[in-house]
């Protein structure tokens, strides 16, 4: 009987200690800092955490999206393909287009800069070559053959 008076009492006593007023927490200054830094390195690994499983989820997204195009193609769904590689056919034949606009375009501006240049410099000066000429060679076993490329000979 008196062990379970000894419990009885002890457990009474833990009540009462469970119950008893709490004294006020001093909070210095390096705690709150340090409690602020904490939270703020939870709240960035929270973040990196939700931007890498939502990177996982559209990458699923994407791979789903892929095995059904080509469970698609596999399914000879013909017309589809047609009409995508109609549509490829045509982003194709846009880009030759807009590159042979460009390269027209550049011919017309190296046709009008020869154009402006011939007309600044007389005929047989030495200002520009149109082709490079061949000089005469010099007879003899060794001699060397002289080009010339509009800048005189050497």
């Amino acid at each position: 009987m008196k062990t379970s008076k000894f419990i009885a009492a002890g457990l009474i006593a833990a009540f009462m200690l469970a119950m008893a007023p709490k004294p006020m927490a001093l909070a210095d200054g390096a705690a709150s800092t340090r409690n602020i830094l904490l939270g703020g390195a939870a709240a960035a690994a929270a973040a990196l955490i939700i931007i890498n499983h939502n990177k996982q989820v559209h990458a699923k997204y994407a791979a789903d999206a892929q095995q059904q195009a080509a469970l698609a193609e596999q399914a000879n769904n013909s017309q589809a393909a047609a009409q995508q590689y109609k549509v490829a056919y045509q982003h194709e034949v846009a880009v030759a287009s807009a590159l042979k606009q460009q390269v027209a375009l550049q011919q017309t501006q190296i046709n009008k800069l020869n154009a402006a240049v011939a007309a600044i410099s007389p005929p047989g000066s030495n200002f520009v070559a149109a082709k490079p000429v061949a000089m005469a060679p010099v007879s003899g076993a060794n001699s060397p053959q002289v080009v010339s490329y509009g800048w005189g000979t050497f």
